[in-house]
């Protein structure tokens, strides 16, 4: 393999090794059920809110459609919250509720301890050229 097809192949590698970590270590405080679809909404949510559900939609690469029944069911589960827009009252707003915003916190803890333990064979100095190289991305 060479240049992009070797780079492409290590990144799903290391992404797949997370993915396979959360699955592991998620049922521990996905009681409710949220799953990765849910926790992924949940998580470009947050760097938006309150976001018109077009707007989320568009983040995640999904149409309306796609999102109204995930969006309905994490409503019932109590992590989200729907409103009419005061613009607009026919655009929805979303917006995490205090317990959506807990599950995230406990989420990202386990995805820190996922990232350190993938992350245990670097270095400091590979770590900060890793990082410094993704937020180019």
């Amino acid at each position: 393999m060479k240049g992009n097809q070797q780079l492409a192949h290590e990144l799903d590698r290391v992404m797949r090794k997370i993915d396979a970590q959360m699955h592991r270590l998620m049922p521990r405080i996905d009681a409710g059920r949220i799953g990765p679809m849910g926790g992924l909404l949940m998580m470009h949510l947050e760097a938006i809110e309150p976001c018109a559900m077009q707007a989320l939609a568009e983040a995640l690469g999904r149409d309306n459609s796609q999102l109204t029944r995930l969006v309905r069911d994490l409503e019932e589960k109590g992590v989200l919250a729907r409103t009419p827009s005061r613009q607009d009252r026919r655009v929805t707003m979303l917006s995490l509720t205090d317990e959506g915003h807990a599950f995230l916190g406990r989420a990202k803890k386990v995805l820190s301890e996922v990232v350190e333990e993938v992350a245990a064979p670097l270095t400091e100095d590979e770590r900060a050229a890793l990082l410094s190289a993704l937020k180019k991305l």
